[in-house]
Parts: C-alpha cells; structure tokens; sequence
C-alpha cells in the first residue's frame, strides 16, 4: 500500500524537492499522499457539510494538495492562501489562483496579527466587516481555517516557545472572550500538527497535560483525525489504553464508523478482537497489552531475533550463524549484532519485573479505592463504616511503607499510573483523547515530504462557552494564576498558598468539586496534584479567589516576588 501512495505522489515529490533544493534554510513538511487526503475527507465528510460555501483561511498551504482537495469538497467562497512572502511556494500557489473562474485568493503572511486580528482580511476585502460589539448567537460556520504546523526549523518567539504553539494559544484563548476570528462566533479550525507538538495540545496521558491543555478543555473539542507511528518515550499504563480502546470501539459501531484495514494504529488480529465491542457482556479476548504500545527498541530487538533465527549473523566469529553454543569458544570475538541483543533482552528481563512490582502495588492501591468508597457510603451502618474506616486506614498505611522500600523509579511509576487510572475513571474522562468518536486514522511517514511525523487534529469550539471569563481582567489572572499553578504539575493545591498565605484555607472549601471523587477530586484535597485539576476546578479557584474578601491585589502579588507570571511569557 505504501508503494501505491509514493508512485502517486511522485509529480508532487519532484514538485516539493525541486522547491526546497533552492533554499535548504526554510522548508516544511507537506502532504503528497492524494489517498490519505481522501480517506481523511471521507472521515470528516458528514460533519464538514456544514461549511460548503464557506470562506476558508489557509495558513501554510505548501504545496496546495490538502488545500485543493477540501476546496473541491466544499466550494468555498473564496479560499484565501496566506504564506510568507519570501515562501517558495507562491508560484505553485498561483497556479490555483490562475484557474478559470477560481476562488483562490494569495494573502502574504504579515507576522502574528493575522492570527489574532481578522482586520486585515476584512480591509483586503476578503472577509465581511464583522459588527461592533455583536454578542454571536451561535457557531460562526461562514468560516473555516487550515493550518500546517509543520514548520521548519522551528520558529521561536517568547522566551523560546515554537511560533505555531504560541499562537494557537491565542487562538484558543479568543474563544472565549469572543473575539479576534471567533467575534462573529467560534470558529473551527483542521490543523496539521507534527506529533511532538500535538502533545501539550492534547495529551493521552496525564503526564503531559499542562496549561495549554487546560486551555483547550475549557473552550474546545479536539479530535485527532490522522496519527502516525510516533511513539512517546512517556507512556501511561497499558490497561488504561486497551479500556480506552474498547470504549471507542463501541462508539465508533454505534456512529457507524469503520477505520481500513490500511489505516489501522495495530492491524493485528488479537489486538482487533481485544477491542472489539462483545455481545452479551462477553469478555473480550485477552492479548498482551504490551503489543498495544510496544516502543522502539522493542521491535528492534523482534528484528534481532528473527535475524539470528535466520542466520543472518552469528553470536561470535567463531559460532555458525544462527547458532548459540552454551560454551564459547576460546579467543572469541562476540558479534555486535549479538551484544546488542544481549542488552535488548536484559532490558526487556528488567522492565518485566519492574512492571509487575509496580501492578502489584496499583491493584493494592485499586481495592484500597474501592474499600474508601464502601466506608463513605452514606447508607452503611454506624459500626459498619467504622471498621471499614480502620481497615482502609491500616491498609494505606501498609502501601506507604512498602512503597517507601522500593526503588525511586517504582515509585515514580506507581504515581503517574494511578494518576492517569483516576483519570481515566472520571466520568466523563479527564483526557479529552479518551472521549474521542473514533480512532485516528494511521498516515505514513512516505506520506509527507520531507518524512515526518504528523498528525491532524479537529479543533471544534464549544458554545457557548461553558467556562465564561466575564471580563479581561479576570481572563488575566486566571491565565496568570494557572500558568503558576503549572509550573510544578506534579504538586497539590498547597502551592495556592505560595501564592497568597491563606488562599489554600479560603478558597478550597468553596469549591466542591475538588473533594468530590465523582466529579474527579479526592476526598483528601493534599492528594490531588494540580495536574489532575478539571476545567470546572479551575474555573471554581477563580471565581473563590474573586469573592476572597481578604484577597491581596494581583499588583501586591508581584511586587512582592511571587511566581505569577506575565501574559506574554508562555511555558505551554
């Protein structure tokens, strides 16, 4: 299948080489796959109805094949190419402009403006003035953007944050004060993403979200359209991805969607079946969860195997290939295909016994969960919720001391485990990838030119917004505040205390959802890291925090060395 996408992207490879052998300092990566741009489109197709006729904003078009393909799907209005000035693919560009009777529009890219400020497209007559302090009533469907954030080298602006991040953060962040391109309405928006960057933007695992994630649940909806075979050094426990799989099974067999067999994350059989939804609540066939997200070095060393199997290499210059004698031969010479198998297979040795210690203790830590729900039953008896209590009390204090005695990385294990668990156990779940329709469809690295990994991701708003900041200066010290917060994710809310003596004391209790397990707190508020913060949490610590009668003013705060940080520096 890989061979059909290159032999029909060939015109467009020379096309794209041809452009970057003229200037090697500023190139990006683009799509030369016309069959994924299809299957992404046939995917996307019933929700992008809606949009025909539309006027599309297309930042970075490259080489026109994704811009062309959804511009003959919707018929736009007009469909406005925005690229540098110096870009190198303007004469390609203008070939679409030069169509008969064509839509197309060339706008030069004049910096970060015209991501924020749609005037310049309403005073070059591309878009309609938008009304004066009109409060939108609905979606603005009129217009629809693409993005490619595939840019490189990567531009930094901001105290080295990367252009493209910088900037979809303001994005983001105009949802909900209604304003720049969402003045008229929230506005939808595809990008194409490389995979390092979709990580802040939306995790699928705990130990990646962060400020800009929180941004993003408050205001919107993302689902990723296409991934790639990018896998993450960090990754959450392998259960929790099978669960997650599972449920999106279903969804996806009740929405009536189908993934090809070529566009599958794991085409595997047993893996398929494991995610299958199952009648009659029949369990679903069990497979290794390790196969689910088997790393690099992982299929290196299946590569090894299978090539010393096949005697492609020999343990020693002395061994015949394929062979392992128990003893080796005086004055051998070991092979550095077989050393590195050695090694591959200590790892593997390694990590087994480190996950099955760290299992142990996340099923000690699950029955201990389910014995603190028992004992808070309100409907249990008097003598019946007090022996519970014991129990739950000496069983949490056995995991603290057996935790204290395994190693550090154990520990960190155990940590980011549960926390991604609890995560998971939310209803709805914490993780915006974990409420996804369907799953992603699986594009090639030949795919793009120059290869790499991207992934597409569909930003829809949500309106109206259900975490309304009423006014620029609370939009203000929020972001301020959480950007604080964030800076060390991994601790609890007593960092509001670094922030203001007394703010963990006075803000706390008038927030219930932070004790409350249903609605993703913990009943010990000292045992919920900051990570872990819901939008609906963040949004209730600042609407406390504004009805604090002792609260210092923001002003007090910084003169007095604080870490609340300005609005325009972004650690995000």
């Amino acid at each position: 299948m890989r061979k059909v996408y290159e032999a029909a992207s060939k015109p467009l490879a020379q096309i794209a080489k041809s452009l970057r052998y003229r200037n090697n300092n500023y190139h990006r990566s683009d799509i030369l796959s016309s069959q994924l741009c299809d299957d992404v489109l046939q995917r996307l197709g019933p929700s992008l109805e809606k949009h025909k006729g539309c006027t599309i904003i297309d930042f970075y078009p490259g080489i026109g094949l994704w811009s062309s393909k959804i511009h003959d799907l919707l018929q736009p209005r007009k469909h406005i190419l925005v690229e540098p000035a110096e870009s190198l693919f303007l004469p390609r560009l203008q070939e679409l402009v030069d169509q008969q009777d064509s839509r197309y529009y060339i706008a030069e890219e004049t910096g970060r403006d015209d991501w924020e400020n749609p005037d310049r497209f309403v005073a070059d007559g591309f878009l309609s003035p938008f009304p004066a302090a009109a409060q939108p009533t609905a979606p603005n469907n009129e217009i629809l953007m693409l993005v490619s954030g595939a840019l490189q080298p990567v531009v930094l602006e901001s105290d080295r944050v990367p252009k493209f991040r910088l900037r979809l953060r303001q994005w983001c962040r105009d949802i909900n004060s209604q304003s720049g391109f969402h003045a008229n309405g929230p506005v939808r928006m595809l990008a194409w993403v490389p995979e390092k960057e979709k990580v802040a933007i939306l995790p699928q695992t705990i130990i990646h979200r962060d400020k800009l994630s929180l941004d993003f649940e408050m205001n919107c909806h993302i689902e990723k359209i296409v991934t790639s075979d990018y896998v993450s050094r960090q990754q959450r426990d392998k259960s929790v991805d099978l669960m997650s799989r599972q449920q999106v099974a279903s969804r996806m067999q009740q929405l009536g969607i189908k993934v090809p067999p070529n566009r599958q994350i794991d085409p595997r059989k047993d893996v398929q079946e494991a995610i299958a939804p199952t009648d009659n609540n029949e369990p679903a066939p069990q497979v290794s969860t390790a196969s689910l997200h088997a790393r690099g070095w992982h299929d290196e060393l299946q590569t090894l195997r299978q090539r010393f199997q096949a005697g492609e290499f020999a343990r020693s210059n002395m061994d015949p290939p394929g062979k392992a004698e128990k003893r080796l031969p005086k004055g051998r010479v070991l092979t550095p295909e077989w050393l590195r198998m050695v090694e591959l297979e200590r790892n593997l040795k390694k990590n087994a016994k480190r996950s099955g210690e760290v299992d142990d203790l996340l099923r000690e830590q699950a029955e201990i969960d389910v014995l603190d729900s028992q004992a808070h039953d309100p409907t249990l008896d008097e003598a019946k919720r007090l022996v519970a209590m014991q129990e739950l009390q000496e069983r949490k204090e056995k995991l603290k001391q057996c935790l204290g005695l395994k190693p550090s990385r154990h520990r960190l294990d155990f940590e980011y485990y549960k926390q991604d668990r609890r995560a998971f156990a939310q209803n709805p779940p914490l993780l915006m990838w974990d409420r996804r329709s369907a799953e992603p469809l699986r594009a090639y690295g030949e795919e793009f030119y120059p290869q790499k990994d991207m992934c597409l991701l569909d930003i829809e708003p949500r309106f109206p917004p259900p975490y309304p900041l009423t006014s620029a200066g609370q939009a203000s010290f929020f972001q301020s505040l959480m950007q604080t917060l964030f800076l060390n994710p991994a601790d609890n809310l007593r960092a509001l205390d670094k922030i203001a003596p007394g703010a963990f004391d006075a803000i706390i209790p008038k927030v219930p959802a932070l004790s409350d397990p249903a609605r993703g707190g913990e009943r010990d508020i000292e045992n919920l890291p900051i990570r872990r913060l819901t939008p609906e949490m963040a949004h209730g610590i600042l609407l406390a925090w504004f009805e604090w009668p002792s609260k210092p003013e923001l002003s007090y705060l910084l003169a007095n060395g604080t870490r609340l940080i300005s609005e325009d520096v972004d650690i995000g």
